[in-house]
């Protein structure tokens, strides 16, 4: 392990950092919030905050008990002191992000030097994946961070067991917290990983010692502390939901295609291959020598801990039978901090991550500007006409980076990975967000919002059906509970406990549609069909190739 070099006189770190930081969360507000994660993790705090029940979560005003509530308070709070809005409702998992790009730099400096530590955030920061999924509200950035921070307490509290003991109990003790905080984001997971990890851990290095490190009955009783009061008012408010949220989703998920997530094993190869763009050579070196012991026998070796994290991570997902490719957002940190070494092959490594930069631009270039001569499907196509412009302005600054970074090779190696990461992180970020935002019309209920809100303040008890679809984000803007009709999907636990807020026959939807006064339905435009040959009135108040606002009547003015 080296030993860290004092800290430069006039740091350069804080100035494009401030700037990155700032555009970042500049970002967050530019395009609605997508189908289905960011309208389904924006609507549950929003009705978390309007009926004031925070132990329960609620969506579409059914009990929803799929994941524990962490996230969903945090965002509730930004709620509270921001407003609904696209930019509140991903606020939590932007800060995640940049909370794990700091706690990349910092475990890096307190493990090895500087410049390493500053190399390896710069990585994180701007790998195409940690962009993409900083910028999109989900949980997984969330429960990433929280993973990550308890590998880097972890490798902390063991770097000085020996030196300063009373320090190392406290970072082992925040290795526990994290990991509660990791059980309340996403469940059992955040306990079983670390844990898991840590038995390989002793296993491949017959380091025994940091066993005797981890305040092991101070911090199990922190973890309950912090973890079972949830559990145990969840269970109280709504008996059987400890079995949904233990065995259901987490064996049942895990071991069947119960969620019909069903992938093959090599599924997350290329998806962590493009993940990490462009630093995929230091990646591959990574996994390939991480399992190499980098320190003298009875010593912690934080190297071969974090290549274990990672191929761990990488294999205990591959292994189960329903997969999301959000899922390996955990190894990249990981990876970041493996491939960020200062060794000879380092300056290897940038050229040929230059080399990777200059070929993927190249080759996105290429494909922009000869798809449409392959005669795609009229959808893709239309996907193509809306997004090209982005890709061709990505394609262009990568390439021209990578080109840059070549031929001056002469550069010291971190102004190097400096050139290269801002290049990516500004193409993944603009594709992320401006380019995102040009297919608003196939992710985002946005695009009938007009419409159906001048309807409904002409009609405000008027009902908003959805007609074997559903809308995750129309809720969130309007407020208003969508009516499920012949569509169950991820409402399905909620539905039967509530059947009566869904609809799950034609002839009761057709009976309620003909009746009402006035009344508004999404459908997908296929249903229209459906919709005219069993003779229900209606007109077309919005269409879009994805999604058909229909009224009852009467066509809502513009």
């Amino acid at each position: 392990m080296s030993v860290p070099s004092d800290l430069p006189a006039r740091p350069r770190v804080p100035f494009y950092w401030l700037a990155a930081v700032i555009a970042w969360l500049a970002a967050l507000g530019f395009r609605p919030l997508f189908n289905p994660d960011e309208g389904r993790y924006a609507e549950i705090p929003r009705e978390m905050l309007e009926a004031g029940n925070f132990v329960v979560p609620r969506l579409n005003d059914l009990v929803y008990l799929e994941k524990p509530p962490l996230q969903y308070w945090l965002t509730a709070l930004g709620f509270r002191l921001l407003g609904v809005s696209p930019f509140s409702a991903r606020l939590v998992t932007a800060l995640a992000a940049v909370a794990g790009v700091g706690i990349v730099y910092a475990i890096a400096r307190r493990l090895w030097t500087p410049e390493r530590a500053e190399a390896a955030a710069l990585m994180c920061a701007s790998m195409l994946l940690y962009v993409f999924m900083g910028q999109l509200l989900t949980l997984d950035m969330l429960l990433s961070v929280e993973l990550l921070a308890a590998v880097a307490l972890f490798c902390a509290a063991q770097a000085c067991r020996t030196s300063d003991p009373a320090q190392s109990d406290r970072l082992a003790l925040g290795c526990w917290a994290a990991m509660a905080a990791a059980t309340l984001t996403k469940g059992l997971i955040g306990l079983a990983l670390p844990g898991a990890i840590l038995v390989l851990y002793t296993l491949v290095c017959r380091d025994f010692a940091v066993w005797r490190h981890l305040a092991l009955v101070r911090g199990a009783a922190l973890y309950t502390l912090l973890t079972a009061p949830w559990f145990l008012l969840v269970e109280r408010a709504h008996p059987g939901a400890l079995w949904f949220l233990i065995i259901h989703e987490h064996f049942e998920r895990y071991l069947t295609t119960v969620h019909a997530r069903y992938q093959p094993p090599w599924y997350f190869v290329p998806i962590l291959l493009l993940g990490i763009l462009p630093w995929l050579p230091q990646g591959l070196r990574a996994l390939a020598t991480g399992w190499r012991a980098s320190v003298p026998p009875g010593r912690f070796d934080p190297t071969r801990l974090l290549w274990i994290a990672a191929v761990f991570v990488f294999a205990f997902f591959s292994a189960s039978d329903s997969k999301l490719a959000p899922y390996v957002l955990p190894i990249l940190p990981l990876l970041a901090l493996l491939g960020s070494t200062e060794a000879p092959t380092a300056r290897t490594d940038l050229r040929r991550a230059a080399i990777v930069s200059s070929a993927v631009g190249a080759g996105l270039l290429l494909a922009v500007a000869t798809y449409p001569s392959f005669h795609p499907p009229e959808r893709n196509l239309a996907l193509y006409r809306s997004a090209w412009p982005w890709l061709a302005v990505a394609g262009a600054l990568v390439a021209a980076a990578g080109i840059v970074v070549l031929a001056r090779q002469a550069t010291p190696w971190l102004g190097g990975v400096r050139r290269l990461a801002a290049a990516h992180f500004v193409a993944a970020l603009l594709l992320a967000t401006a380019g995102a935002a040009t297919l608003s019309w196939k992710y985002s209920g946005a695009v009938v919002l007009p419409e159906l809100t001048a309807g409904l303040s002409r009609a405000p008890q008027a009902a908003v059906y959805a007609f074997r679809t559903y809308d995750w984000t129309l809720p969130v803007y309007t407020g208003r509970m969508l009516v499920p009709v012949e569509w169950r999907g991820e409402l399905d636990y909620g539905l039967g406990h509530e059947p009566d807020k869904g609809i799950a026959e034609f002839a009761e939807f057709a009976r309620r549609w003909q009746a009402a006064d006035q009344a508004f339905a999404i459908v997908e435009p296929p249903q229209l069909v459906t919709l005219r040959e069993a003779g229900l009135p209606f007109v077309i108040a919005k269409a879009s190739p994805e999604l058909v606002l229909i009224a009852r009547q009467t066509r809502p003015s513009p």
